[in-house]
């Protein structure tokens, strides 16, 4: 047997065996287990540089900030919102050269979503150029009968590079995508992280809503850290990573802290303790309208075309995760791993869906009348 027949067999093993595992262990207990880390606290908005280890990418909105209050946020148009909520990144950068499986160090930074054709005339998605970032506004979200904004940032980078012997995220294309969602005077109530595949989904909420779900439930529930974590019985538990400790009068855009290589969220924070960095650490991104990615041109041709295979679940041309994919289909998930357009996301194995406005209430315990 040659050593790729070798490899190759070994490969099917570990996915045979895999699939026992789901089956055996559920998707439940192996969320449990591959997606959950240790978040910086909010002590690393101090010096958030160091935080990530002592380098960093720290993408910034172009536009200058001035604080609002919440009657100010309460009348602010759309427009002015989206500028004022655009998050700061903090992208860890390492010596990836030095790594056991070195890659481009322009793998941690964010770009701009281009087309081209690739050598079997299909279209192939890539990403490159000056740091830009992707917003979606939806202004009457109707959540538990109420309408909420909601406010959707992507940053797309060129690809989640190989970190490990066997690793089923390397691929090209990468993404970190943040929501906010506000409450009916335009503050943040929370704050969610997810990859635009729908892996490593996160929740971070404001301080006085934790404070409000603790004086009506009391503890938090068995095993988990704040209160307004649910445990459910069959489905699997959304993941509140952290609280963000603000000024509830005078709320800022939210601080992403991002692991370099993997680009997974590591912590998420308020502008409002930030100490930005200086100097050559500070990029300064561009943010446009995330239908421009529905209309992007194609190198070459002098067309435009979707960023996204709309006829394929609008999956990211080109951006496919093969090994992850036949793993995670013995679970019956979708092309696990490949990015998607923000109203085709699917989170926890496909058991919910990005978009849909029920969530809230079903995965989190929140006191009556936050929504």
């Amino acid at each position: 047997m040659s050593a790729r027949s070798f490899r190759s067999s070994l490969y099917v093993l570990f996915a045979l065996s895999f699939g026992f595992a789901l089956a055996v262990v559920g998707c439940k207990a192996i969320s449990n287990k591959l997606t959950h880390w240790k978040m910086l606290d909010q002590s690393a908005l101090e010096d958030p540089v160091k935080a990530v280890g002592g380098d960093a990418f720290v993408f910034t909105p172009r536009l200058a900030e001035k604080p609002l209050n919440r009657k100010q946020l309460a009348a602010a148009s759309p427009e002015v919102l989206v500028d004022y909520y655009a998050p700061i990144f903090v992208q860890q950068r390492i010596n990836s050269q030095a790594q056991k499986y070195p890659y481009p160090p322009q793998y941690d930074e964010i770009g701009q979503a281009h087309l081209r054709y690739d050598e079997k005339g299909k279209l192939k998605a890539y990403v490159a150029g000056e740091p830009k970032v992707y917003a979606i506004v939806k202004p009457q979200v109707q959540i538990e009968g109420h309408p909420h904004m909601q406010i959707t940032y992507t940053a797309w980078y060129p690809a989640h590079p190989r970190m490990k012997g066997f690793d089923t995220e390397a691929a090209d294309i990468d993404s970190c995508v943040v929501r906010v969602t506000l409450d009916a005077e335009r503050g943040p109530m929370f704050y969610e992280t997810i990859a635009a595949c729908g892996c490593f989904h996160k929740v971070f909420v404001e301080k006085h809503i934790e404070d409000a779900a603790r004086q009506t439930f009391g503890a938090p529930e068995k095993d988990k850290k704040f209160c307004v974590a649910k445990t459910l019985k069959d489905d699997i538990d959304w993941e509140v990573a952290g609280i963000v400790d603000e000024p509830r009068d005078q709320p800022r855009r939210p601080v992403v802290f991002l692991k370099a290589g993997e680009h997974k969220v590591i912590g998420l924070g308020s502008a409002e303790r930030l100490k930005t960095p200086s100097g050559d650490k500070t990029h300064p991104y561009e943010m446009v309208s995330y239908d421009q990615l529905y209309h992007v041109a194609v190198d070459g041709g002098g067309k435009e075309a979707p960023f996204f295979d709309l006829g394929n679940g609008g999956k990211v041309h080109g951006a496919e995760r093969k090994k992850e994919k036949f793993l995670m289909s013995f679970a019956g998930v979708d092309s696990a791993g490949q990015p998607r357009a923000d109203d085709q996301i699917k989170m926890h194995f496909d058991q919910s869906t990005w978009g849909d406005p029920t969530i809230y209430g079903k995965y989190l315990r929140l006191p009556p009348g936050t929504l």
